[in-house]
């Protein structure tokens, strides 16, 4: 229960027994009060059961109230129309003191700390596919004679490494995609580059055109648009990850993206056209979740 519902059902509940004469209380309005203080007990303990450790404070209003609760119940059992009233007002002052109590403990700065991702492997697999493309990247740089400096991202990977394992899982979503530029923008390179074959012996006749293209192979511009792709959808449902938590729907919507992301993989080397109708599939549940996480 939120604060300000709890602080409106104790005006309700002290004008219920302000403006109603004690004389025509009978057994249902007494039972109203109780129901009442319970649902306040129950939404406090829930609230409470949110919390990795209840402060000794709070613990201790809590019980109080929980105390006056049950006073109030045997005051209801007897007609007790006096001490019900006062047992009712005495929970319902301790429950708002909790409840107020309970909203500064939630609002505190440690909690506000983001939640890490409850799986890990996600960035894990993140690291992994970034490794494996630069590791690509190399062998197509050899292959056309294209010096590439990767001392850069050699560092780069050791820094998204390093903050995993300290669980700075935002450092290493942004260091990922300074890594993910660092391919992009050389891929460009490698493809502008002239292509001559490597290693050619020096006895080796002259090659036609059509042959020199079979023995310097170009990177297939549709497979690598599709990893690619596959890449930055893995990246933006790991960032969603976060802002997914707790809320149903975006779970059961994340577990299917990823769930189609891993098919689209399955897809690519046999068919890439459906990898990339899969793919727009996730496209689209992605904006799903984007709004529905708002």
């Amino acid at each position: 229960m939120k604060p300000l519902a709890l602080v409106l059902l104790v005006l309700v509940g002290s004008m219920i027994l302000t403006s109603m004469p004690s004389q025509i209380y009978a057994d249902p309005q007494l039972n109203s009060l109780l129901r009442i203080a319970n649902q306040a007990k129950d939404n406090i303990k829930i609230r409470l059961s949110q919390l990795a450790t209840i402060p000794n404070e709070i613990a201790k209003l809590y019980k109080q109230g929980s105390a006056e609760t049950d006073a109030l119940a045997q005051s209801v059992a007897q007609e007790d129309v006096s001490s019900s009233r006062q047992h009712f007002l005495s929970a319902m002052r301790l429950f708002k003191d909790t409840s107020d109590k309970l909203s500064r403990e939630i609002q505190s700065p440690e909690d506000q700390l983001p939640s890490p991702p409850p799986d890990l492997l996600p960035i894990k697999n993140a690291i992994a596919r970034i490794e494996k493309a630069a590791e690509t990247l190399k062998a197509v740089a050899t292959q056309n004679n294209v010096n590439i400096d990767f001392t850069e991202f050699d560092k780069l990977m050791q820094t998204a490494r390093q903050n995993l394992e300290a669980r700075n899982f935002d450092e290493v979503y942004k260091t990922l995609e300074i890594a993910k530029q660092f391919i992009l923008k050389n891929i460009k390179i490698v493809k502008s580059a002239p292509k001559t074959p490597a290693n050619e012996v020096s006895n080796t006749p002259p090659q036609s055109a059509d042959e020199t293209t079979n023995a310097t192979p170009r990177p297939d511009s549709m497979l690598e648009k599709i990893r690619m792709k596959i890449q930055t959808l893995e990246e933006q449902l790991n960032s969603l990850s976060e802002k997914a938590s707790g809320n149903d729907v975006a779970a059961q919507l994340l577990k299917r993206a990823f769930s189609l992301v891993e098919k689209a993989k399955d897809q690519l080397d046999k068919s890439p056209e459906k990898a990339m109708r899969t793919l727009n599939e996730v496209d689209k549940i992605v904006r799903m979740i984007q709004r529905i996480a708002q």
